[in-house]
């Protein structure tokens, strides 16, 4: 049985691009680019998982979600918000509300999205891994991997690595990151 996924984002050629990238990874897939309709389809077809833009017009990506968390048959389908500009203030809000994920558009291709959505379906393998940040392999790993430390800018917590299996490309793949275990 596929894994059905409403897509709620107000750019209809950014949805449609997420929209044919899910098709074609397996989900079945609804779509609008209207927060009170999200609502209405959330309610008619109960998806395994919400992309919800934060810009959506009449209910917004977040009042979405609370709305969702106040209906008993709504409450339990996880959200990820969708944002373009990926604001700190919006981030933030995404995590009280208890969104799955917080996807700012710009840094993350459609690809990325549906990895991510599997990830929260647990469809999608990953590991999380300390690693000593003395160590000249890991030090000569994150430099190739573009990134100037191993300390998280916003808490400076060590980061960790990270790796998701890239189902796309075969189950011996994977996405290879730094991570802050904090703010994540």
């Amino acid at each position: 049985m596929l894994k059905k996924i409403l897509l709620a984002i107000e750019n209809d050629f950014t949805r449609k691009v997420y929209s044919r990238v899910s098709r074609e990874e397996g989900f079945e897939v609804f779509e609008t680019n209207n927060g009170r309709e999200a609502l209405i389809l959330a309610k008619e077809k109960i998806p395994d998982i919400i992309l919800a833009d934060v810009s959506l017009p009449e209910v917004g990506g977040f009042d979405l979600i609370k709305i969702l968390r106040a209906e008993n048959v709504t409450k339990r389908i996880p959200v990820m918000i969708f944002s373009n500009v990926g604001k700190e203030e919006d981030r933030n809000r995404a995590l009280e509300l208890e969104a799955k994920d917080f996807i700012v558009g710009i840094f993350t291709t459609p690809l990325d999205i549906v990895l991510r959505t599997k990830f929260h379906l647990g469809e999608q393998k990953t590991y999380r891994l300390k690693v000593s940040i003395r160590d000249e392999k890991i030090k000569e790993l994150a430099k190739d991997l573009n990134y100037p430390g191993l300390i998280c800018h916003r808490c400076g917590s060590e980061l960790i690595l990270f790796l998701m299996r890239d189902l796309s490309k075969g189950k011996n793949y994977f996405k290879v990151s730094f991570i802050c275990p904090n703010c994540d």
